[in-house]
């Protein structure tokens, strides 16, 4: 019989943020770091940006990563932290949010569909164990 994870040792949860068609580097970095101090306010033990890919030379920072972070928190927090990701979602509603966690990836928009509520209720109930 196959376990669920310990609910004791923490989860990594990869959030790719998409600030929506027209967005630039500038509103991205925005919004990135918004969403990272609104998820600090969470009871998660660590929220970091993410380096994809290489910066330009010359670049003084890579602002396209403040769009990818990784979030380490207790798997109890996991509701807390969907829950805070679907409530920014509905003030940012051109924005959308891909969830990367063990094996699944579940992208969500604006206010959330009975379907995305589906899907992250069984995401839950399979990292919570």
């Amino acid at each position: 019989m196959t376990k669920g994870p310990n609910p004791i040792s923490p989860t990594r949860v990869n959030l790719i943020l998409d600030a929506g068609p027209g967005a630039d580097q500038q509103e991205i970095a925005e919004l990135g770091q918004k969403l990272r101090r609104e998820i600090q306010q969470l009871n998660v033990d660590d929220v970091q940006f993410l380096r994809v890919g290489k910066a330009p030379a010359g670049a003084k920072g890579d602002p396209i990563t403040m769009a990818n972070m990784a979030v380490t928190l207790a798997p109890v927090v996991l509701t807390s932290l969907f829950s805070l990701l679907q409530m920014w979602l509905t003030r940012h509603d051109k924005s959308t949010v891909t969830i990367e966690m063990g094996g699944d990836k579940i992208v969500l928009s604006g206010s959330p569909s009975k379907e995305q509520r589906d899907i992250l209720q069984a995401a839950l109930a399979r990292h919570q164990g």
